[in-house]
C-alpha cells in the first residue's frame, strides 16, 4: 500500500502543484512542514518503549557507522561517479545535484518506514534520524 500511495502522490503532484505553494489556502509552510515533522517524531516515539530508546542510543557504533557511511563513504562514491560523468560531458547542474543529494540526510519518515518494512531495528533508525 505504501508504494501505491507514493506513486499516486507522484502522479497527482503535477496537476495539483498549486496546492503545495506557500500562497495556497492550505498554507503548507505552517500547516504541513512543522506540524508534520512534529507528528512524525511524536508517532514514532510513542510507538517505542522507553527502554528501547535508551538501548538504541547505547548502540552508538551503529549510529556512528551510519553517519560515516551516509556523510563520507556514499558522497565519496558519488564524487567519483560525478567525475566520471564530467569526463563524459554530462551537464554540470546534474552532477552538482547528484553531489548535493548525496550529502543530505534521509528524512525521519522514510528511514523509519523503510526500517519497519524491512524488519529492522526501529529505535535505532529513530535515534539515527534524530541525530543526523
Amino acid at each position: 500500500w505504501f508504494l501505491c500511495c507514493m506513486m499516486a502522490a507522484i502522479v497527482l503532484a503535477f496537476p495539483l502543484r498549486g496546492v503545495g505553494q506557500d500562497s495556497s489556502i492550505l498554507m503548507p509552510k505552517y500547516t504541513v512542514k512543522l506540524p508534520g515533522v512534529m507528528l512524525i517524531f511524536l508517532s514514532q516515539g510513542l510507538c517505542l518503549e522507553p527502554s528501547a530508546i535508551t538501548k538504541a542510543f547505547r548502540q552508538f557504533h551503529i549510529i556512528v557507522f551510519t553517519a560515516i557511511f551516509s556523510f563520507v563513504v556514499y558522497p565519496a562514491i558519488v564524487m567519483v561517479i560525478a567525475s566520471f560523468l564530467e569526463s563524459m560531458g554530462y551537464n554540470e547542474y546534474f552532477r552538482v545535484g547528484m553531489i548535493v543529494t548525496s550529502v543530505m540526510p534521509t528524512t525521519t519518515a522514510m528511514s523509519t518506514i523503510l526500517t519497519t518494512l524491512s524488519g529492522g531495528t526501529v529505535p535505532v533508525a529513530v535515534a539515527n534520524a534524530t541525530l543526523n
